[in-house]
Parts: structure tokens; C-alpha cells; sequence
């Protein structure tokens, strides 16, 4: 669809759009003699920017381009043209130059431009800016899904009974998304008959949702995006709720038959051909493990759907105890394979996180050690037990994300080494193969079996296992985009773009700007943005093409069985759909890789907090639960962690490459006289924040220590006297709701089994108290009273920033949202950043 002359609106900005002089989907000998392709939508401020200049004939040694501030039409940058390169095997007689604009950082909307023969060239436009790409297009994702709801009246009343193949047995699924802009049908995977290419759909949805609001949640605030993004996945999650049987497998599908009436439906297994058969169980790479990784991921969540956060957690680890048992049987050729593998890492490790079982943490390792083992010398994954390489046309990514996941929890040095290792492996030979041949664009490349021997190339075989199925990778683009910058960030770390090698960051730029129209037929993918759009796409039931949706993408040249050569065809005589067909997983992924492109690098984390940690004991429970929760919203707020055990080691030296310290219940004696002057300098100075909870405050005689009279004063000058040993319930009042700390907290809130510490004064004359806790409110009730009991405050004599916080006993604290707000407000405040 060509936009001229017109104004949409983008995402809460007017964004002009102007056709440009010629669309490249005609042959190209009938183009103009230059073309200039471009992202034509946004990139960040400091991300890789790169255009590609198509010419009819060599340029003469280095040609200049400029890019032009659009509105005010003017140069703000000039460079050289890389050398000419001739894609014979795509466009010979045509060449192609790579203009590299980079260091251009101003924010604004502009074009690319060049001069030949006295004639003037111009790109599309495009805008740079802080986050730009997120925030023109994350609403917008959002806005997708929700067109895509398979809600209508229809819908919903057929789905409410829809028939399970080969029976009159009915089952409730309504919800999910319809999987394409011409496919109503619902699907946690397809291809399952093919083994090797069954791509992630609905779960990776979910889990791809959940990331993002678990990874960048001040993003989402400041687009007042969040609360529609984490209500659009848990709609998500309850529909993986109801395909869960009662058995403990996932229905895969539940298709249409591509017919008008709605009560066609039929939840089935799907063959080539839209042939259905009741093998409708989905193994782990069916959809089963995301699935299950996505229930564990939400039920961590404060807030839940339809299902309670405690169902989605039971339904995630009865899927997995039937899968463990079943998963072979399920899978269509009877063997596990590469994606079983990813597939079941990252349900292993979601569960691991949410749980601590030592179950899913034993799992997640031997899965990880597959993968690692699958591993070819050449960087490749091997899929199968013998020699088929691993390519996929959707989640080509999904390995190294999935290991990336898996050292989001796994601490032990000797098991991170070669899931560390595997991931460089993956990424260096995704760098060698798409450097490996003439590849203006930078586009992935990768390395398939055909006939029989082992080839590399930019598409996928259209000769495949599935026997049809070789539509536009814009889902691998944006898959391999994602592992680049993610996995990058673990093996690669930089001071470059997205905290990452530049080689790396070019590489997940030129994907995504891939899809975004820098491609040879300037057609940007994501329907009603940029210039150049695919058509309108009609579906059932008031669904079809939906802005924000990303389409198939570019394929091999159609009839070439090896996927050699290039096409895209908006008109096909009715087969057009492999290049202009929306589909979720497209969606997903690029959800996920502007997600990543949008989150600070290691290099710019907003503080590095040192976490003192009481281990052992009855407060194990809760440090344990703690600890998850810390390392969690570090990685959301982009903070650093680094843990200690005892303060042994704690000097001026160490304190100083600090700016915030979290005593995490470990009492104030069994110091060294180093680390008490160390600590009592750093907050009598202000070296830092510090955030202090629960046992923090056992100020007296204790295992033979005397008490540390300087932390006692800095308490209020009280000691401990009393706690209530049975635990009970209390309520918190604010009193002082305008504290940053305080932000966001109702005016009380319950606490549930909590000690409440009792002293031997009232430190409210030297402190800045915060809350109390409402003593007459003590369920059970107890007699171990104060009277006036503060349980929040602040030492506002000190130069650091501080905070006591004096619950913290029962893990169930880290899963009530108001202590949670609680404590994420009081870190970014010591650490010196506004909550």
C-alpha cells in the first residue's frame, strides 16, 4: 500500500508521509538510475544507522551522501559511501553502497540523500531520538494484539464448546489471538509434522509480553503503555490456562478450516496440506515448554487474569511432570531434537526462578549441556543426532535467548562457563556466515542441509521437511537481532551500541532495519508505518492486516527449490500471502528485540549496590526469596548487584565502588573494627545510600558480641528488646505519604506473619519515621506491645541517603505488592535515583 501525500498518526506523533519516486517491487531495469534504502521508520540516538544506495551503474570513487533535516531542510551530516558491492546473485547489473551515519545522534526527522549527474536521490524519512524506536512502536504492538483477540461474539460462543477431533468430547477455549492477518485459527505451534521447524506462536507471545514488562517497566510507564501490555498478557496467559487439559498437556490448535461458520472449529494436530488429526498434544517444541515458561514467568506477577497467580504456577509444573514423562510420544517422529531442547531450558529455568526446585534447576542444566553439546565446531547447532544444521524461519534466535535466560539464574562458575562459551560460538558464527558472502544489507545468512550436503544462504530451503511452508523470515530477523544484543551483552560487552561489540550492534540494526523498509524493495513491514506498506489483508470475524502488525517479509526467488535468488509479490493470484501475511511470532520477536534495544547496556547500569546477606537460619526463606526479587528488579531497573555473605572483607577501598548498601537482615555485630569504621565513614559521609531491613536492628549483646553503640544511635538510639515468636498479621500506616519511599502506597496495608520487633525506646524522637504498624491490629492478637511503634524510618542526620524497613521474615512478603513498591521505591531512592 503506497502512502503519498498523507498524514497518519504514529504513536501519539504526526508523522508526515511521502511516497518516494519509485517503489522497488518492479523489475529493475525499469528503476531509476538511484535508489536510497532506509529504515523508514526510527533508530535510536546511539544506535547503528546505516542506508543502502542502489545504483544502476558503478559511482564514482567515493561519493558523498548527506542526511537532511526534513522539516528544515538542511544538511546535518555528510559522508563517504562505502565501496560499491554487485549482489549477482540478487540484482545483477545493479550496485549497491553502504552510507554509514552513525555518530548522527541529533534527534529529529530527516532523509538520506545523494547527488549524481546533477540529479538529486532522497531515502524515505526517518526519525532518530532517544528510545524512538520503542516509542513509536510499542503502543502500537500492543494496539496489534488486541485486534488480533479472538473475541468476537462468534468467536467466543464457538470456542466456548469447541470439539475435539476424532470425538464428540467439547472443551472451553476461548481467548488467545488469531495467528494471522488471514488466519483466524489459534496455534501454540504448526509444522509439527515436520519435527525440525515447528515455530513458537502463542506462548512465545506471552513470554515475549512478559519480558518486556518485566525488563523495561519505566519505558512502558512513560508510553502509559504498561497497564495495556501486562492486562494483553495475562489475557495471553489465561488462554494458555484453558488449553491446558486435564491430563496436563496443552491442546496445539484450534483451527477453522479457513470456513465462515464459526462451530467448524476443531482442536486438532495439523499435517501439510490443512489435513487434521487428533495428535493435538503438544510436546515441548509444540508449544509445550514456552507455554509452561510463560505460566512460570507470570505467576510471579502481583496481579493475575481469569487464574490466579497460584494457578498459573501449579498448571506450569503439572505440563512440565507430564511432559517430562510424555514429551517423546508427543513429538511426531518420536525424538527429541534441538528445539524439545530450547524449548524445555527455558520452561526448566522459568520454574527454577519462580520455584528454587531443585528439580527444574537439575533440568535447566541438562538441557543446557544439549544445547552446548549440539554445538559444531563451525558455531552452528547440529538439530537432529546426526548432521541437519540448525536453521529456523521464526525463532533462529530462541538458543541463545533461551541460554541467556538460564544464567539469569544459574551462579555456579563452572556450569556458566559453557553455556557462556556456546552462546560466543553462536553469535561469532552468525557474524562469519553473513560476512561470508557479497551482503549490502547485512542480511542474516544461515546454513542449511540441501540434498544432502551442507550449504550456507540468505533464505531458507524452499525444499524443506515441511513440504510448503517458506514464507518472509521477518521473525528470524528479529529473533537473531534479539540474541545478538542479549547474548552480546553476556560474551560481548562494550561501550558501543546497545552495550555491545559494534560488529554485533550493526548486525542487529541491519535486521531490524530490515524489516523496518532497508531493504532492496523499500517495503516496510510493520502495516501503516514508514512509507511503502504491503496490502490490506482481510480475515473472518472483523480481524485481518492490523496496525503494528509485522507481515512474512522477503523470500528466495519463488521456484528456486534452495531458496537462491530473491521475491516479494504483493499480488500472487492469490498466493501473495507468503510475503504480505501478518503473523504473531513476527510480532514477538521484533516486541522482543526493541525491548532489548531500548534497555541501558551493562556500561550504563544507574548504581552498583553491594547486598549483605544473612544466610542460614530461620531467616533463610525469606533472604532466599529476597535475593530472586533483587536480581529481578535489578535487571528491570538497571541497577548492578553484587552479594556478600559477611562483612569480613569490607573496607574503604571496597565500599567505595559503591552507591548504595542493602543489609539484607544480616545483624550489626560479627563486624570487624575495618568494616564498622568503613561503613560508619561511608554513612556519616555520604559515600552512598543505604537500605536496611528486619534483623538489621538486633542491637545488643549476642553471641558473645557487645553491642555496636554507633549503629545503635544511628537507629534512633534504641536496642532490642522483644518479638512476637509466633508471627502475626499488621497493619501499616503511612504517615508520611509524600517520602519517595512512600510513593505509590495506599494510606496502610497488611503485613502477614511478621515478628515485629520490639525496643527499648521509641527512636522516633531521633528519627524520621515514616509508618507505624497499628498494634490493635495484630492478627492473632498479641500482648508484646510498644505502643507507639515505628517500623519505616529514616536518620535524617545522616549525609546517606537511608531507610529502615523492619519487616522481613516470611517469603511471602516479596509476593505482597505494597512491600514490593515498598522496597523498590526506598532502593532507587538511597541509590539516588527518583523511584
Amino acid at each position: 500500500m503506497k502512502f503519498a501525500g498523507i498524514t497518519i498518526f504514529c504513536a501519539g506523533l504526526l508523522v508526515p508521509v511521502t511516497g518516494p519516486a519509485q517503489i522497488a517491487t518492479e523489475p529493475r531495469s525499469s528503476l531509476e538510475e538511484v535508489l536510497i534504502h532506509v529504515n523508514q521508520v526510527a533508530f535510536d540516538q546511539t544506535a547503528p544507522k546505516f542506508a543502502v544506495v542502489e545504483a544502476a551503474h558503478p559511482l564514482p570513487p567515493s561519493s558523498r551522501f548527506r542526511v537532511k533535516d526534513s522539516l528544515k531542510s538542511e544538511n546535518v551530516f555528510e559522508g563517504t559511501l562505502a565501496d560499491g558491492q554487485e549482489c549477482k546473485e540478487w540484482f545483477p547489473g545493479r550496485y549497491f553502497y553502504r552510507a554509514d551515519f552513525s555518530s548522527l545522534q541529533q534527534a529529529g526527522r530527516f532523509r538520506v540523500q545523494v547527488t549524481e549527474d546533477g540529479k538529486e536521490f532522497s531515502s524515505s524519512d526517518f526519525e532518530i531520538g532517544k528510545n524512538a524506536l520503542a516509542v513509536l512502536t510499542l503502543p502500537a504492538i500492543i494496539q496489534f494484539y488486541q485486534h488480533q483477540r479472538a473475541n468476537s461474539p462468534e468467536e467466543l460462543e464457538a470456542d466456548r464448546h469447541v470439539i475435539l477431533y476424532g470425538s464428540t468430547n467439547t472443551v472451553d477455549l476461548r481467548g488467545g489471538w488469531c495467528d494471522a492477518s488471514g488466519d483466524v485459527s489459534k496455534y501454540f505451534s504448526h509444522l509439527a509434522y515436520a519435527n525440525f521447524m515447528s515455530p513458537q506462536q502463542t506462548p512465545l507471545a506471552v513470554w515475549s509480553m512478559v519480558n518486556t514488562v518485566d525488563t523495561a517497566p519505566g519505558l512502558l510507564e512513560s508510553l502509559d503503555a504498561k497497564t495495556s501490555l501486562v492486562d494483553e498478557a495475562l489475557y495471553g496467559a489465561d488462554y494458555l490456562m484453558r488449553s491446558l487439559s486435564p491430563d496436563g498437556y496443552f491442546y496445539m490448535t484450534v483451527f477453522s478450516y479457513f470456513k465462515k461458520d464459526p462451530n467448524a472449529r476443531r482442536v486438532v494436530g495439523l499435517l501439510a496440506d490443512s489435513k487434521t488429526t487428533s495428535d493435538y498434544q503438544c510436546a515441548f517444541r509444540e508449544g509445550g515448554g514456552m507455554a509452561i515458561a510463560a505460566l512460570a514467568r507470570i505467576s510471579q506477577w502481583p496481579k493475575a487474569g481469569a487464574f490466579s497467580s497460584r494457578q498459573y504456577l501449579e498448571g506450569a509444573e503439572r505440563a512440565f511432570a507430564h511432559l517430562q514423562v510424555n514429551n517423546a510420544k508427543y513429538d511426531d517422529d518420536g525424538k527429541e531434537n534441538i528445539i524439545d531442547d530450547y524449548c524445555a531450558l527455558m520452561a526448566a529455568s522459568e520454574l527454577w526462578m519462580a520455584t528454587g526446585k531443585s528439580l527444574y534447576r537439575d533440568e535447566a542444566r541438562h538441557r543446557a549441556r544439549n544445547l552446548a553439546g549440539r554445538m559444531t565446531p563451525e558455531g552452528y547447532f547440529i538439530a537432529n543426532d546426526s548432521n541437519r544444521p540448525f536453521w529456523h524461519a521464526s525463532d533462529a534466535g530462541l538458543p541463545v535467548i533461551a541460554l541467556a535466560r538460564y544464567l539469569d539464574k544459574e551462579e555456579d562458575p563452572q556450569l556458566r562457563a559453557p553455556a557462556l562459551a556456546t552462546i560466543k560460538q553462536a553469535l561469532d558464527y552468525n557474524l562469519r556466515v553473513t560476512s561470508g558472502a557479497i551482503n549490502p544489507f547485512g542480511y542474516a545468512r544461515q546454513t542449511f542441509l540441501f540434498r544432502g550436503q551442507v550449504r550456507d544462504g540468505f533464505f531458507i530451503p524452499h525444499e524443506n521437511e515441511s513440504g510448503w511452508w517458506w514464507q518472509g523470515e521477518n521473525a528470524r530477523l528479529a529473533s537473531l537481532a534479539t540474541a545478538a544484543i542479549v547474548g552480546g551483552r553476556l560474551v560481548y560487552p562494550g561501550p558501543g551500541p546497545f552495550g555491545i561489540k559494534t560488529e554485533l550492534a550493526n548486525f542487529a540494526s541491519d535486521q531490524i532495519a530490515w524489516i523496518l523498509g532497508g531493504n532492496p524493495f523499500d517495503m516496510c513491514f510493520m502495516y501503516q508505518f514508514g512509507q511503502n506498506n504491503v496490502p490490506h489483508m482481510s480475515a473472518l470475524f472483523g480481524h485481518g492486516s492490523g496496525r503494528g502488525g509485522i507481515s512474512n517479509g522477503i523470500t528466495g526467488k519463488d521456484g528456486e527449490p534452495d531458496g537462491s535468488g530473491i521475491d516479494f509479490k504483493m499480488h500472487a493470484n492469490g498466493n501473495e500471502w507468503r510475503w504480505t501475511e501478518q503473523w504473531l511470532p513476527h510480532t514477538a520477536w521484533f516486541l522482543q528485540a526493541v525491548t532489548a534495544m531500548s534497555l541501558p547496556s551493562a556500561q550504563t547500569h544507574r548504581f552498583h549496590a553491594l547486598v549483605l546477606a544473612e544466610r542460614g537460619d530461620q531467616h533463610e526463606a525469606f533472604v532466599v526469596a529476597a535475593l530472586e526479587w533483587l536480581k529481578a528488579t535489578a535487571a528491570k531497573d538497571h541497577f548492578a548487584l553484587d552479594i556478600y555473605t559477611n562483612p569480613d572483607q569490607f573496607n574503604k577501598a571496597l565500599l567505595s565502588k559503591y552507591q548504595l548498601i542493602i543489609q539484607l537482615n544480616f545483624p550489626p555485630y560479627r563486624w570487624s573494627d575495618e568494616a564498622k569504621a568503613a561503613f560508619q565513614d561511608y554513612i556519616e559521609q555520604g559515600r552512598g545510600g543505604w537500605v536496611g531491613f528486619h534483623h538489621a536492628t538486633l542491637l545488643g549483646e549476642f553471641d558473645g558480641y557487645a553491642m555496636w553503640s554507633w549503629f545503635s544511635e544511628f537507629m534512633g538510639g534504641i536496642r532490642f528488646k522483644n518479638y512476637i515468636a509466633k508471627r502475626v498479621s499488621g497493619s501499616v500506616v503511612v504517615e508520611d505519604a509524600a517520602h519517595p519511599c512512600m510513593r505509590g502506597l495506599p494510606s496502610s496495608f497488611v503485613v502477614d506473619e511478621e515478628e515485629w520487633y520490639t525496643y527499648d525506646k521509641d527512636p522516633r524522637p531521633n528519627v524520621h519515621v515514616l509508618a507505624h504498624v497499628d498494634e490493635s491490629s495484630y492478627q492473632p492478637s498479641s500482648g508484646i506491645k510498644m505502643g507507639d511503634h515505628p517500623v519505616i524510618w529514616t536518620n535524617e542526620k545522616m549525609k546517606a541517603r537511608n531507610i529502615y524497613i523492619q519487616m522481613g521474615h516470611h517469603p511471602s512478603l516479596l509476593k505482597n505488592e505494597n512491600f514490593e513498591t515498598l522496597v523498590r521505591n526506598a532502593i532507587l531512592w538511597a541509590g539516588g535515583k527518583k523511584p
